[in-house]
């Protein structure tokens, strides 16, 4: 009967999205009632198993966990169309200048405003004349204690044909990024289907298997899901020492979750 119990456990195990969602409602990151509520169930009966889902992914952890395998298969087949049918795959890598000081919010829309214009311009519009499917775009943000914010973005461009390179596409776009950001833009061309961009998972599976996954090493530099690992880490190992401090922790995250944009086509 013990072993029996053992395994019951182990196949129950808290997922780690679920540890998640409760630091973040604990320590007040979400309070939107609805992200709140999402994944308990709409009845304590007996035979009701369904849960709430609030959809909310920008926000929820678990509606973003939850729909991950399907964005990145729709990625993948995007990508996959693309290089059958004799196209190319670019990454195209956009930061700004920016001050320790800056708000988030600050840069964030300042980068959010800088993609709109280079978009509306006649370099890209020439570019989409060559494309195979709308720009998959995805917003990224890193925190440091010594540095701050460092919003970036990243636009997956899929050309028809292999006759554009990188540096067409670099030589075409950014000198107006420059001038809207002081900063360059970075091309990259992929040879194979990549879930990088609007696929990559971001959290481990359950607590145990983020213990089994942690380094050894000394990171400065956090994504927002980086962060909320840390989060999950203080809030549930109690001799946990995290390489920044908990104030430090709960102000990335929360100036990240309320305004870091997500994800979009164009």
């Amino acid at each position: 009967m013990r072993h029996t119990h053992k395994d019951n456990t182990k196949r129950t195990e808290k997922p780690f999205v679920d540890h998640l969602h409760e630091s973040l409602v604990a320590h007040r990151i979400i309070t939107n009632p609805r992200v709140v509520k999402c994944g308990t169930y709409y009845s304590w009966e007996r035979f009701i198993k369904h849960r709430i889902q609030c959809e909310h992914i920008k926000e929820c952890p678990i509606c973003r966990d939850r729909t991950l395998d399907y964005r990145r298969h729709q990625m993948l087949e995007k990508q996959e169309g693309c290089l059958e049918n004799g196209g190319s795959l670019f990454i195209i890598t956009g930061t700004l200048k920016h001050k320790k000081t800056d708000s988030l919010k600050f840069s964030q829309n300042k980068l959010s405003t800088a993609v709109g214009k280079l978009k509306n311009q006649k370099g890209w519009r020439k570019l989409q004349q060559n494309s195979y499917s709308p720009t998959s775009t995805v917003y990224e943000c890193t925190y440091s204690e010594n540095n701050g914010f460092h919003p970036h973005v990243h636009m997956m461009y899929f050309a028809d044909n292999q006759i554009i390179k990188k540096t067409t596409i670099r030589e075409t776009l950014n000198p107006y990024w420059k001038n809207y950001t002081g900063a360059n833009l970075d091309v990259t061309k992929i040879d194979s289907p990549t879930p990088y961009v609007g696929g990559k998972k971001e959290y481990p599976e359950s607590l145990e298997s983020m213990l089994k996954e942690q380094k050894d090493m000394m990171r400065k530099h956090f994504t927002k899901s980086e962060l909320e690992i840390e989060l999950v880490k203080v809030d549930n190992l109690p001799d946990y020492e995290p390489p920044l401090t908990i104030e430090s922790i709960l102000k990335g995250v929360k100036e990240m979750n309320d305004n870091q944009s997500y994800y979009n086509q164009r």
